[in-house]
């Protein structure tokens, strides 16, 4: 049968009519695939070139696990995206590739340091500080000529088996003498210095200051005349004049003496009798005295005028019989506020003692007595006027 050029049309085709052999090679062409109809086992084995495929069309589902070895990946085509997090270990880096500049801050610890990997070079100068060198660690070799100067030698360390000559023997005394700029700071301690030697001469304006001085060394000899200002004082000093007044109870007794009244103070100084009672005006007479006497008035009044503030006593005492080692005393005072103002003692058979002073009187002229014993003795007593002050 003869057919006309394009007259077999779909229609005149029965499904399944068309094999492979009534398919000319080469005649089936792009156009007359269907979408979809070329699968997997349609495609031969290296039959899918580099260029039957799609530029995008090849995603990570596509590739095989480890079939991208370094041949498939074009130069710099991996990127730091492109590397995973601790990807690049330490045989992925080029020997020399790591430049300053790629390394952080404080990056560079002492333990990414090698052993013997810090040379001099590497030190900036001024950098190694004391604290950086090991104890022992600078011998001999280390130090420069000439390093070791004077300031750096701890005083008493060099021995004189460190000396490189034999000191000479020095005659003494030294000629002429040493001065003082032969001699080094602090080399003259005080084991060195004979007792006496520091004169006030040798000691500088100022230099003795408080720590210096030594308990009780200021004497009075050693502080001149007005010197002691009332601020130097670790106490008040009076007002003058006081007030109030200075009363009886702040003077000491015994405190006032003749000496201490100023011309015209105290009153006029009458005397009327002398010493040794018969020559004076008694004014007590006690014989024949063997007990104690507790303190007692005695009027004074018959031989002192009116107004007189003290009187000039004098005391006698005759032993007439005692037993040994017995005392008898006798104490005159103004009353009771005060003390005795005078006493005397005896002891001894047939001896007279006497003693004088002056006694406070009491306005009404009176004053107190009192006489004790140790023991059995008989005394005469005397208590004579001598004289008064008003």
């Amino acid at each position: 049968m003869s057919l006309l050029p394009n007259e077999v049309k779909t229609e005149h085709i029965q499904n399944q009519a068309v094999t492979t052999p009534k398919i000319a090679d080469g005649a089936i062409t792009t156009p007359k695939l269907g979408a979809k109809v070329v699968t997997t086992e349609k495609i031969a084995n290296q039959a899918v070139t580099a260029y039957k495929i799609g530029e995008g069309q090849i995603t990570a589902s596509r590739i095989k696990d480890a079939s991208v070895t370094e041949p498939k990946i074009a130069n710099e085509a991996v990127t730091t995206k492109k590397l995973s997090a601790l990807a690049v270990t330490g045989e992925k880096i080029k020997s020399a590739t790591i430049t300053g500049d790629k390394l952080a801050l404080e990056a560079v610890g002492y333990k990414q340091l090698a052993t013997d990997s810090v040379r001099t070079e590497k030190i900036k100068d001024g950098a190694v500080t004391t604290p950086k060198i090991a104890v022992g660690a600078v011998a001999a070799n280390q130090l420069a000529t000439d390093s070791v100067t004077n300031e750096k030698i701890k005083n008493g360390t060099i021995t004189q088996a460190k000396l490189a000559f034999t000191p000479p023997s020095v005659a003494r005394p030294i000629t002429p003498p040493l001065v003082s700029s032969e001699l080094g700071a602090g080399s003259v301690e005080t084991s060195k210095i004979l007792d006496g030697a520091v004169t006030g001469a040798k000691i500088a304006g100022s230099a003795v200051t408080s720590t210096k001085i030594a308990t009780n060394a200021v004497t009075s000899a050693k502080i001149a005349n007005a010197a002691v200002t009332p601020e130097k004082l670790s106490f008040s000093v009076p007002v003058r004049p006081m007030v109030p007044p200075l009363a009886t109870a702040e003077i000491a007794n015994g405190a006032v003496t003749q000496d201490k009244l100023a011309s015209g103070v105290g009153g006029d100084r009458h005397i009327i009798g002398t010493s040794q009672g018969e020559q004076s005006l008694e004014g007590l007479y006690l014989p024949g005295q063997s007990f104690p006497i507790v303190w007692t008035v005695a009027d004074l009044s018959p031989w002192l005028p009116a107004g007189a503030r003290w009187a000039i006593v004098q005391l006698g005492m005759f032993t007439e019989s005692m037993n040994p080692n017995v005392v008898a005393e006798i104490r005159v005072r103004r009353d009771e506020a005060q003390r005795e103002a005078i006493c005397i003692s005896n002891g001894s058979t047939g001896k007279t003692v006497w003693n004088q002073g002056l006694v406070p009187l009491t306005p009404s002229r009176t004053v107190e007595y009192q006489l004790t014993m140790t023991g059995v003795i008989t005394v005469t007593i005397f208590i004579s006027i001598i004289g008064y002050i008003q």
